[in-house]
């Protein structure tokens, strides 16, 4: 039996940037052979956007965090998610068997921990992580000639991420009041206008989820409904979420509204999708929070791959 490898995912003096993803994704699939790493594309800085898949069955469950880059948290919690479900795999624990089946048949998982690498680099490390530093003095614009990036969603590019899918992206065009590039807010030029929403709606097209996950702080709410669309099977998950959980369901805000990803999803295939808001307080959230946060949200991933 192999004891924990809590040691492969851990935050970085309290944070948890691309590289220290990057490095604990390879730690994790060097750990277990059925640990599977994609690139499904790169950001603007060219980093690169993994996609970590547990298991080959027919049902393709579908999770991803730090759309937005103050929200980093998500990224370290998917990661200790992986970990706890390649332990259980590896260990052969009766969840994990029952869940998966013996030989990994019943459920495929893809995670996308990080959307936004450079957005979450530039929230953490400020100037400091753009090797371009003739793009300093418009971030410096955008962060309305602040120094301190702790606030930053979008990506490097002033793009909210999470407001360029394709549901009632020019209603949101019209309500919202950011109409040029920012750090938070701005839905861009058009629709999957940025490389890092583009490639997931396009590997999301690929896989033909039936059902997603998006994580995001804060909140302790789930969001499961877009526009009056009725989804099978969707309220049933949202009120197993929840009880699992604890978390409340909501409905989000009128800006919150349009133009995400799981609003997208829901509106094209008429599938159950999610948002996990996880949390409290002001983004970025404490990152004392994780434990928590993962303990809450870890039966979410376990009853997500059920039918």
């Amino acid at each position: 039996m192999l004891r924990s490898v809590q040691d492969f995912v851990m935050l970085q003096e309290n944070t948890y940037d691309f590289y220290t993803m990057e490095r604990q994704i390879y730690l994790l699939k060097e750990q277990f052979n059925f640990c599977n790493v994609k690139v499904i594309g790169k950001s603007i800085l060219g980093h690169p956007l993994y996609c970590i898949n547990l298991g080959r069955g027919p049902r393709r469950i579908h999770i991803n965090g730090s759309h937005h880059a103050n929200e980093w948290l998500t990224s370290y919690v998917i990661m200790k998610s992986i970990e706890s479900m390649c332990l259980g795999i590896a260990n052969k624990e009766e969840s994990m068997v029952e869940l998966f089946g013996k030989n990994l048949e019943r459920v495929s998982y893809d995670f996308v921990p990080m959307l936004n690498p450079d957005g979450v680099n530039l929230c953490l490390h400020g100037f400091k992580s753009v090797v371009d530093k003739s793009r300093c003095s418009l971030l410096y614009e955008m962060n309305e000639e602040s120094m301190n990036f702790s606030r930053w969603k979008a990506n490097i590019r002033g793009v909210d991420l999470n407001r360029n899918y394709d549901a009632g992206f020019n209603t949101y065009k019209k309500i919202s009041e950011k109409k040029y590039p920012s750090y938070a807010h701005y839905q861009g030029v058009h629709i999957e206008s940025e490389p890092e929403s583009r490639a997931l709606a396009e590997w999301t097209r690929k896989r033909n989820y039936h059902m997603v996950l998006s994580y995001h702080t804060q909140g302790e709410v789930i969001y499961w409904t877009y526009d009056d669309i009725m989804v099978t099977g969707a309220e049933e998950y949202a009120k197993m979420f929840s009880a699992a959980s604890g978390y409340l369901l909501g409905q989000p805000d009128i800006l919150s509204s349009y133009a995400g990803y799981k609003d997208w999803f829901i509106k094209y295939y008429r599938r159950p999708g999610f948002t996990i808001e996880c949390g409290v307080g002001e983004n970025p959230i404490a990152s004392s929070q994780a434990h928590v946060i993962l303990k809450q949200t870890l039966p979410i991933l376990k009853l997500a791959g059920r039918t």
